[in-house]
């Protein structure tokens, strides 16, 4: 699921150190396994809101791929870069192609250059329902020991949906004294 790491930003001590801690989006999940366990590992380009769980899934997937044959470079945030640097990527997908691979992740995948989105397996990551953002808070909430009235882990998630990470850092932010106030 996920392990819980020294690290006093919650988001990072609680983000899933398997795909199977990854909420939502099962069904990009389960092509990544197929990838996986075919190995067969193509470009990817995973766009979608802000903490949706992009740069999760692509440290995940590219920690869990571990083939020799290829380097895993991930590129967060790909959507910043120009179109003449994402041009030279371009270039560089394709002469090392035999031996690397390339993950990207971005909010805009309107702003990343049609010959880089050719060359990927594109996908759109969609924010988990509530439901399970407010599961994985009270997760959260529970193994650090924080007393909680559950209008307070609601109010939270409507303020900061679809955006896990502002939640978890919302919620740490409100703690005193192991309490949610």
């Amino acid at each position: 699921m996920f392990g819980v790491t020294e690290n006093t930003l919650w988001v990072e001590s609680f983000r899933p150190d398997t795909m199977d801690g990854y909420i939502g989006n099962e069904h990009i999940i389960d092509k990544v396994k197929i990838f996986i366990k075919n190995g067969d590992v193509p470009h990817l380009l995973f766009y979608g809101p802000a903490g949706t769980g992009k740069t999760t899934l692509a440290k995940r997937y590219a920690s869990t791929v571990g083939f020799k044959r290829w380097k895993i470079v991930i590129l967060d945030e790909a959507d910043y870069l120009t179109p003449n640097a994402q041009a030279a990527l371009r270039n560089l997908m394709e002469t090392y192609s035999k031996t690397t691979r390339f993950i990207l992740t971005c909010n805009y995948v309107e702003k990343i250059i049609d010959p880089i989105q050719s060359r990927c397996q594109t996908f759109a990551i969609t924010p988990p329902n509530k439901t399970d953002v407010a599961k994985r808070l009270v997760t959260v909430l529970e193994e650090k020991s924080v007393t909680y009235d559950v209008q307070d882990i609601a109010a939270i998630i409507n303020a900061s949906y679809p955006d896990i990470r502002r939640a978890i850092n919302a919620a740490q932010a409100s703690v005193v004294d192991g309490v949610l106030q």
